[in-house]
Order: structure tokens, then C-alpha cells, then sequence
């Protein structure tokens, strides 16, 4: 919510990464269902943002290190579950630990579409008929040189990590050390 541009709260079919993660489980809400908010309605096309308030000036300047593979994670379950095109918006890919890579790259060859780039903005505002009844994610596509409106049916956002607002103080406490 505190990144009104990218719909949370207000447009129905966007996801924290929290909530997404609770509907994936065979203990969920959906018995491990991927569904849109009506419960029934499988999407045809997901959106996963990464780095929702981090890298950020406005609000988390670090790196959450762990988004990109619960984005590629989440990537993957959509694939399995649905079928649906999939769409990745990523500042920069850090698949950096034993295996990340390999499953980057697997990704990339069962399909899921990558674009490198800030989201701008997620909205329901269509200006073709294509568009009518999704959500077009505004992004600018680095890569490529140009902006780009994509529209999909599910939106779900990677939100920045954040320590709670006495980690240093319990940090000290346990002896362990803190840097900001």
C-alpha cells in the first residue's frame, strides 16, 4: 500500500508475495489452487514484480538478496499450476548461490518472459480491447530501448525486506553485530 502506483488494495488481482505464497500451499485458502481473487478463475497471464521498495530511494535503499528466487519460485508454480504466460520485471537477476543459475536458465527455456526493468506503474486503465478487463503493467524495457505495456490477468509483488525497527537493538543484545 505504500506504493499506491502498483494497485495493492485497490485493484483486486494484485498479490503480495505473502499472500501469493499462502495460495500455493496444499494448506491454504485455494488447497494449493493458483486463482484469481473470485476463488475459481485460473489467470492466463501473471505478473511478478520484483523489488517492490527496495533498491528504491523513496523507501529501501538495499537488496532484499532473497526476492529474486522467490520471484523465479513463484514463476515456476504459475508455470506448473496454470499453464499461464508469466512475465518477470527485474531490476537486475541475482540468482547468486549453488543452483540459482540453473534455475534461471531452466525458466527461461520452459518460457517465462523476462523483462529487464522498473515498473512505472500497474493499472486497469485499457486503451485497446486487448487490454479491457486486465491489468496493463507500464514498464520500461531496458534491454530492448523502449516502454512497454503488458496486460495480465494476475499481478503479484515482491515487497522489499525489511528488519524490524528494534533488530539492532535485539542484535546488540544477542551479540550480534548490525550494519545499516
Amino acid at each position: 500500500r505504500r506504493i499506491p502506483q502498483y494497485g495493492y488494495g485497490r485493484l483486486a488481482n494484485v498479490f503480495t508475495s505473502l499472500e501469493f505464497e499462502r495460495m500455493c500451499n496444499a494448506a491454504g485458502p485455494t488447497n494449493g489452487d493458483v486463482v484469481m481473487r473470485d476463488g475459481v478463475s485460473k489467470p492466463e497471464s501473471v505478473a511478478v514484480l520484483h523489488c517492490v521498495g527496495s533498491r528504491d530511494v523513496n523507501h529501501n535503499l538495499h537488496c532484499s538478496a532473497v526476492c529474486c528466487m522467490a520471484a523465479l519460485k513463484f514463476g515456476h508454480l504459475v508455470l506448473e499450476k496454470t499453464n499461464a504466460e508469466v512475465y518477470s520485471f527485474y531490476i537486475d537477476m541475482r540468482a547468486n548461490q549453488k543452483g540459482y543459475e540453473e534455475f534461471y536458465r531452466r525458466l527461461l527455456e520452459e518460457g517465462m518472459h523476462f523483462v529487464r526493468g522498473k515498473v512505472a506503474e500497474v493499472t486497469d486503465a485499457a486503451r485497446n480491447p486487448e487490454e479491457e478487463g486486465k491489468l496493463i503493467i507500464q514498464a520500461e524495457d531496458t534491454l530492448a530501448g523502449k516502454q512497454r505495456r503488458i496486460p495480465v490477468d494476475m499481478v503479484i509483488l515482491m515487497g522489499g525486506l525489511e528488519p524490524r525497527h528494534d533488530a539492532r537493538e535485539l542484535g546488540l543484545k544477542a551479540g550480534i553485530s548490525c550494519s545499516m
